[in-house]
């Protein structure tokens, strides 16, 4: 049967729940869901459950790692300097290798190999590094670097991406210059290339190149071309598959609206808009890599890589405000999210003010990569909502990556940091739910819901319809939601054990589970503003155990401790009898139906 019959059938029964919501004796409303475990499968990646550097890999269950930041523009590999530019009075010291493991303090790529080592310890699979092509690093000198110490200087040191002679383990410190391909190199002789299990996965063509003449501006004094951007990002690129074809090449590393727009206005942008009949920068960027494979017969990029900062503003008037006492604007940061995907919602912001052409982002960035260059895949290498101290913030970031998961997002890394738990907490609903390495499945299923204060996410793994999990986000403020689940499929759901996210703690609580289900319906009450996990079990299948696989300990022994469960809490079976047999009977209807339409 196809899909939208499905569909339809399943429609035309859900709106009947939800125009009977005072039937039965005036009970309760009651929200359904319907989840197709064999319809719409999409592949998720894992790697879209990153962090960048700076978050402990022992709080949260990280799928992909990052060394990035403005700092690693300036980043002498050779000395493990750093310049933190417009970020810290231009100060040029040895901050990326200060918390690193003493093995790797005074050796050269030390900031790299201690990332790769963290990402190790924490059972993260894929790292991605930032390699330097703002064409000047830190020197030996530390210090806030004055403006009359401008590079050329002997404050810096020059980047060359190739080496005239041969590539050395032990780099000459004392040249002036340090090199690209050298540093690859050593980079892979110590760990392996990238397919190895200890090799770096993905490299990024530096960082915010747009922002240079603000955050750099001792180095890039004049605002980068766009025509500038390519060939520098094309000589580095192929560099990097030079040294290691099977590593990952991510470009441009845009920050925000404007870069995405115009390359934040360069000089140089509405010629080659008009000469092409690009809509924005990002068409011009991936037409230049297409035709270089054209011409070259090798892809150079392979990952689309931008920054996303909400600019969405609170009642308050201010970007990702931290007013939690007021509705309004925790609304504005959970509405934030739609500004990725729904062509309806219009975000307060000076992007709409400005006409917002390119929202929702997410499908203009397929529509891009589609039209000039096929095959290339999306990342989010640093994005935030806010709100990482409160329960809002735990939401965005949940509903962030289920929309990730739906529009096929390749890379995701977080920006935050270990005071932002409930972003982290989010983020293990679907890596780590049970504190023992159990996660959302591998494969997206369809899910159906008609109502607006409920986002539901669905998977399995492979093709296995005997575990489904389901998330279930609750974005109503103040009220609890009761929610009758209806699993259609041939297999028999037996049990469900159930995780939840909610109130003042970011630790992820087990609530008492769904021991006997029955006609493959499933009724339940959400916590206001949660996130909840449903594991759902069918006949015959063996539930997650105690042995389950740790994720490197991906969780600290205080969470585990506090991750108990919380029978004290009323979510189980608050949906009245009637109420929840009425969810049961149209549970059995649908299948009825389905099941015929199938004869």
């Amino acid at each position: 049967m196809r899909v939208r019959k499905i569909i339809a059938i399943l429609g035309i029964a859900l709106l009947c729940v939800s125009m009977n919501t005072e039937t039965f004796g005036g009970a309760v409303e009651v929200d359904t869901v319907a989840v197709l475990p064999s319809k719409g499968h999409k592949s998720i990646s894992p790697y879209i459950f990153g962090v960048n550097s700076g978050v402990n890999l022992k709080g949260v269950a990280a799928g992909a790692f990052r060394l990035g930041g403005n700092r690693l523009s300036a980043y002498n590999w050779e000395n493990n300097m750093s310049n933190a530019g417009s970020d810290w009075h231009n100060n040029s010291d040895l901050y990326l290798v200060q918390n690193a493991e003493a093995q790797f303090k005074n050796v050269p790529g030390g900031a790299a190999l201690d990332a790769v080592y963290e990402a190790r310890e924490g059972g993260v699979p894929y790292t991605l590094l930032t390699l330097q092509m703002l064409g000047y690093v830190s020197s030996d000198k530390t210090g806030s670097v004055k403006e009359e110490n401008a590079a050329p200087s002997d404050f810096w040191n020059k980047v060359v991406n190739r080496k005239d002679g041969e590539l050395s383990l032990e780099p000459d410190k004392e040249d002036g210059v340090v090199y690209m391909d050298e540093y690859l190199n050593y980079l892979i002789t110590k760990l392996g290339k990238s397919d190895s299990g200890s090799g770096i996965k993905a490299y990024a063509l530096d960082n915010e190149p747009s922002l240079w003449r603000h955050t750099h501006s001792l180095v890039q004094k004049e605002q980068l071309t766009c025509d500038e951007l390519i060939r520098k990002s094309l000589d580095l690129a192929s560099v990097v598959k030079e040294a290691d074809d099977g590593a990952e090449v991510f470009g441009p590393s845009l920050f925000g609206y404007a870069a995405f727009d115009s390359f934040a206005g360069a000089p140089d942008w509405q010629k080659l808009k008009k000469d092409g009949g690009y809509r924005w920068f990002i068409d011009f960027y991936l037409d230049e890599f297409k035709r270089a494979e054209e011409e070259n017969g090798a892809r150079l990029l392979d990952v689309l890589d931008i920054h996303y900062y909400t600019e969405a503003k609170g009642a308050c008037g201010e970007r990702s405000c931290r007013h939690y006492d007021n509705d309004d604007c925790v609304k504005a940061r959970l509405d934030s999210v739609r500004s990725l995907y729904d062509a309806e919602y219009r975000e307060d912001s000076w992007i709409t003010d400005t006409g917002a052409e390119f929202f929702p982002l997410l499908p203009n960035l397929q529509q891009s990569i589609d039209k000039y260059y096929p095959g290339t895949k999306i990342a989010f290498t640093e994005y935030d909502f806010g709100g990482g101290d409160h329960i809002s913030g735990a939401i965005a970031e949940a509903e962030m990556l289920g929309i990730f998961a739906e529009y096929g997002v390749y890379f995701a890394s977080l920006w935050s940091f270990d005071k932002n738990m409930y972003q982290l907490g989010a983020i293990n609903m679907f890596t780590n739910y049970d504190g023992k390495g159990s996660g959302f499945g591998d494969t997206l299923v369809q899910s159906i819901y008609n109502g607006e204060d409920i986002s539901v996410y669905s998977s399995i793994d492979g093709e296995d319809e005997g575990k489904v999990k389901i998330i279930l986000i609750n974005r109503s403020l103040h009220e609890d939601k009761n929610v009758g689940i209806i699993l259609s499929s041939d297999r028999q759901y037996t049990d469900a054990e159930v995780y939840s996210l909610y109130g003042d703690s970011p630790v992820i609580r087990r609530l008492d589970g769904v021991e006997n289900i029955i006609a493959n319906g499933i009724s339940y009450t959400l916590p206001a503003l949660s996130i909840t996990e449903f594991i759902v079990n069918a006949k015959d299948t063996d539930k997650e155990t105690e042995e389950s696989p740790s994720a490197a300990d991906g969780e600290t022994k205080e969470n585990q401790e506090d991750r108990t469960e919380d029978k004290d809490k009323p979510f189980r079976y608050i949906v009245p009898a009637a109420a929840a047999a009425a969810a049961l009977i149209l549970t059995a209807v649908c299948v009825v139906l389905i099941r015929r339409r199938r004869g």
